[in-house]
C-alpha cells in the first residue's frame, strides 16, 4: 500500500501534465492552421544562394478569429516592453542557421493597452490658481495588451538554411 500511492501520484502527474503544457504545431508553406482560436500561416520566397546557404524571405501571419485576447498587467508601465512572457505566438524556424544576422525564431506581440492617468506634479505649478493639480497634468501608461477579434499581425523575416533545404516552421500559441 505504501508503494502504490506514490506510483499512482506519479502516473497521474505524467498523464495530466501534457494536457496543460503548450505544444508546437508544424506548419506547411502557404497553408493556414487553426490553433486555439488563432489562424497562423507563413509563406516563403527564395531570394538567392550564397556561400552554401539559401536565403529566404519568410512572411509569418497571426490572425485572431475566436476570442478577445486581453492581458492586464499587475503594475502599469511607462512603455510596453516586448518580452517573451508578453507574447501571443512564438514561431521557430527549425532548420535556420542564423548566419549573417538572419532570424531563427520570432515572437509576436499584441498591441499595448494605454490609459491616461492624472498625476500631481510638486515642482510644476498649475496655469491658474483655482485649477485642480490632479486634473491639470496627465500622462499615458500601459496597463496591458490586447489583440481584438479579427486583428492580424504579419511580419517579414530573412532566414538562411543549408543549400537545397526548404525552411521548416513550427509555432506555439501562448
Amino acid at each position: 500500500m505504501k508503494k502504490i500511492l506514490p506510483a499512482l501520484v506519479l502516473i497521474t502527474i505524467l498523464f495530466v501534465t501534457p494536457g496543460f503544457s503548450q505544444e508546437f504545431t508544424e506548419l506547411m508553406d502557404g497553408e493556414d492552421a487553426q490553433i486555439v482560436g488563432m489562424l497562423v500561416s507563413y509563406n516563403v520566397v527564395k531570394r538567392e544562394t550564397k556561400k552554401g546557404n539559401d536565403l529566404y524571405r519568410l512572411t509569418a501571419t497571426v490572425t485572431n478569429q475566436k476570442s478577445k485576447h486581453t492581458h492586464i498587467f499587475d503594475v502599469a508601465m511607462e512603455s510596453f516592453i516586448e518580452e517573451p512572457q508578453n507574447a501571443i505566438a512564438y514561431f521557430q524556424f527549425t532548420n535556420a542557421n542564423g548566419k549573417a544576422l538572419s532570424a531563427t525564431s520570432a515572437h509576436f506581440y499584441s498591441k499595448p493597452l494605454y490609459i491616461t492617468v492624472p498625476y500631481k506634479c510638486k515642482k510644476c505649478t498649475p496655469v491658474k490658481e483655482d485649477e485642480d493639480p490632479y486634473n491639470h497634468y496627465t500622462k499615458s501608461v500601459v496597463i496591458g495588451s490586447q489583440f481584438p477579434i479579427g486583428s492580424t499581425i504579419s511580419k517579414v523575416y530573412h532566414i538562411r538554411v543549408p543549400k537545397g533545404e526548404v525552411p521548416t516552421v513550427r509555432v506555439m500559441i501562448y
